[in-house]
């Protein structure tokens, strides 16, 4: 797609799931590139890409890439690493490399440094839904969400300033920070509160017959809960420690609640929730 505002003469998306698919519909609808091209080892699923508007051209070689002046790579999170270490063979100096991986520090750990004179950036866009795959990617569930980017001392600055207008541009909001922060941050609102949901679920599939006077809140846990395993068993193995310290953190609070409801001292703590949970809808 052309268009007079084309950042990017080529664009390369590779791994054209949910995310990676929403990306690369959102570079072509704001006339990023010229050209957005797909790279999937899954040849129909890169044709797809093409099909659903997520790209121009299709392709399963990474070579395709090389001639690319920015490369998001939106496979699973425990490719990413040797997906990068393989572009890295092909793509030229002055190239963006992007992950958009969940979990940061070891990921830009074990490539920035192999990177250069390849640019390469950490992201994460905090953004998705419960499906999977390219069918489930829209555009429009990036509208208003942050985007992580995660240099260190080692990253491009300039790199960072052109991957935080990509961001603008379609329409997210950059945020930066190191990587170690994200790991530690992500785990208390994202992935701590996924588990909480698997253990509401689990706990209330002890007694089958409430699933059928569910409402709301508990319908909003079982969607949390409905998202892909092999996902979150990877963000949970590779963000350990911040993720295990996130759950003391939830228990803790937990057993703030259960003393407060029976010492008849709850409201506290709710007034305090209330409050926490408009400044966040004020921050949106």
């Amino acid at each position: 797609m052309s268009g007079r505002r084309a950042r990017f003469g080529h664009a390369a998306v590779v791994g054209t799931g949910l995310i990676g698919g929403a990306l690369g519909m959102a570079l072509r609808r704001g006339g990023l590139a010229r050209r957005v091209t797909a790279v999937d080892r899954d040849p129909t699923a890169a044709v797809r890409a093409v099909e659903r508007g997520a790209a121009d051209a299709a392709t399963s070689d990474l070579r395709e890439a090389a001639d690319a002046q920015i490369v998001f790579v939106a496979v699973p999170l425990e490719q990413i690493v040797a997906v990068c270490k393989a572009l890295l063979s092909y793509l030229p100096a002055g190239t963006i490399l992007t992950d958009v991986g969940s979990v940061k520090a070891p990921i830009v750990a074990s490539v920035e440094r192999l990177a250069p004179p390849v640019r390469f950036v950490g992201g994460h866009p905090m953004a998705g839904s419960e499906g999977a795959g390219i069918e489930a990617a829209d555009p429009d569930f990036l509208r208003g969400r942050p985007y992580v980017l995660t240099p260190t001392g080692f990253t491009d600055r300039q790199a960072v300033s052109e991957l935080a207008e990509v961001v603008r541009a379609i329409g997210m909001t950059p945020v930066v920070m190191q990587p170690e922060v994200h790991d530690r941050l992500a785990a208390l609102i994202s992935h701590a509160p996924y588990l909480v949901a698997c253990a509401v679920v689990l706990s209330a599939g002890d007694e089958p017959e409430s699933f059928r006077m569910a409402g709301p809140a508990f319908e909003d846990l079982s969607r949390m809960a409905r998202n892909p395993v092999a996902m979150w068993d990877a963000i949970t193995r590779m963000n350990r420690d911040e993720v295990v310290r996130a759950l003391r953190g939830v228990r803790a609070r937990l057993d703030e609640i259960e003393d407060g409801i029976a010492q008849d001292a709850l409201r506290p703590l709710l007034e305090r929730a209330h409050h926490l949970g408009r400044t966040v809808e004020r921050n949106r």
